[in-house]
């Protein structure tokens, strides 16, 4: 017999906003923190973060975010030895940022209004920020568990965290929480 989901039992409801289209253009706050918040990305000595393999992986894919999607541009991010925090702001339709490698590799929907939650959840799985870091955790992880021979093993936490930007002092505002992360270790 399958049990129904009660909200106040079960706690991996979803962290989106909901009925929000995670592929419009704007500035998104993401932090992605490992399974069970491992340390496999290296070590803060003296208020800096020094990457490990798994580390130097990670570092390697997030900058190949741009190359995921014409819209992705990265700004501020870092690596913790349990997380990442990163700023990925998406592109008006029809910016180009000049270095994705498949146009295409993506593709975009028009998101109408759903009626239902459940008709919503589903769709925004073909939402472009959800798609960049489904990718990015796959990439990532295939490569970690060559590195570490754990075939399979889970890295990261399924859901992430993120924040819609709404204005530029809320920008700089993470902008400096981001570049001052290592020394409040």
């Amino acid at each position: 017999m399958k049990m129904k989901m009660n909200p106040n039992l079960h706690l991996n409801r979803s962290k989106r906003m909901v009925e929000y289209d995670y592929s419009r253009p704007g500035r998104y706050y993401i932090t992605q923190c490992t399974q069970n918040r491992a340390y496999l990305f290296g070590d803060v000595v003296n208020k800096e973060m020094y990457l490990s393999v798994c580390g130097r992986i990670v570092k390697q894919e997030l900058l190949k975010l741009p190359e995921y999607h014409c819209r992705i541009v990265l700004h501020e991010w870092v690596i913790m030895p349990d997380h990442i925090h990163a700023i990925i702001e998406l592109g008006d339709y029809g910016f180009n940022n000049g270095v994705a490698v498949t146009a295409g590799q993506f593709h975009e929907i028009d998101l109408p209004k759903f009626p239902t939650r459940e008709q919503y959840r589903l769709s925004r799985r073909n939402m472009l920020i959800p798609k960049i870091m489904g990718k990015f955790k796959m990439q990532t992880s295939k490569q970690i568990n060559i590195a570490r021979n754990t075939a399979g093993r889970k890295n990261w936490q399924t859901d992430y965290d993120d924040r819609i930007i709404r204005n530029d002092a809320e920008y700089q505002r993470i902008v400096e929480y981001i570049r001052n992360n290592p020394g409040a270790w």
